[in-house]
């Protein structure tokens, strides 16, 4: 008897390590997802014959966190990271980019526009389009359900060279959506759907 007596205290000291480091495991640093910020066209981005020639600025991103995107907080403390799978600069470009090849404009890449009139007509385009990241986050809390709100606020500048005349318009959007399938793909689409929207608008007003 004192022997199966001891096995049981035996496998007690086993198991109360083994819960103990469990619980430490549910509540350690989390992990690190990568996202791919891109432009979805919608379903009134139909092609036309335009033509004109659109010089796509590269964005600068005046974040002060450039690297990350967010966070996603997850039961038992837990907080993973959501970062970007390229510097968000690019991929506003790129998306950008995306957005006026969607509509049938053809599109040169340009650098070094300070976004002002003078500067118009050495531009050898139609149109030339610039601005800045000011804001661009996705956060996520988990619990029974998950909850995504998505931070977006971009300048968007846009200059007609033969008028020699600057448009600039700010697009900011600060949207909650709960029920969100608990997923990091999914995170990134409601991001993604909500930033390719909102060039949608910017644009419709500016062009």
């Amino acid at each position: 008897m004192e022997r199966k007596g001891g096995e049981k205290e035996m496998k007690g000291k086993l198991i109360y390590p083994l819960v103990f480091l469990l619980s430490l495991w549910g509540c350690a640093g989390g992990r690190t997802f990568w996202m791919d910020i891109r432009y979805i066209p919608g379903p009134l981005a139909e092609k036309a014959e335009r033509g004109e020639v659109v010089a796509v600025n590269a964005f600068r991103d005046i974040r002060g966190d450039r690297e990350r995107l967010g966070d996603w907080t997850r039961p038992r403390g837990r907080v993973d990271t959501f970062m970007a799978s390229k510097p968000v600069d690019q991929a506003i470009t790129e998306a950008i980019s995306s957005y006026f090849l969607s509509r049938g404009y053809r599109i040169v890449p340009h650098m070094g526009w300070d976004l002002k009139p003078e500067s118009l007509s050495r531009i050898p385009a139609d149109l030339v389009v610039g601005g800045e990241v000011i804001h661009l986050k996705s956060e996520a809390w988990t619990t029974v359900r998950t909850k995504v709100k998505v931070h977006l606020q971009l300048q968007i500048h846009v200059g007609r060279v033969t008028e020699g005349k600057v448009l600039s318009q700010k697009m900011e959007i600060s949207k909650e959506i709960v029920g969100v399938t608990s997923s990091p793909e999914r995170v990134e689409e409601t991001l993604n759907k909500e930033l390719s929207e909102a060039i949608d608008r910017v644009f419709q007003g500016i062009l």
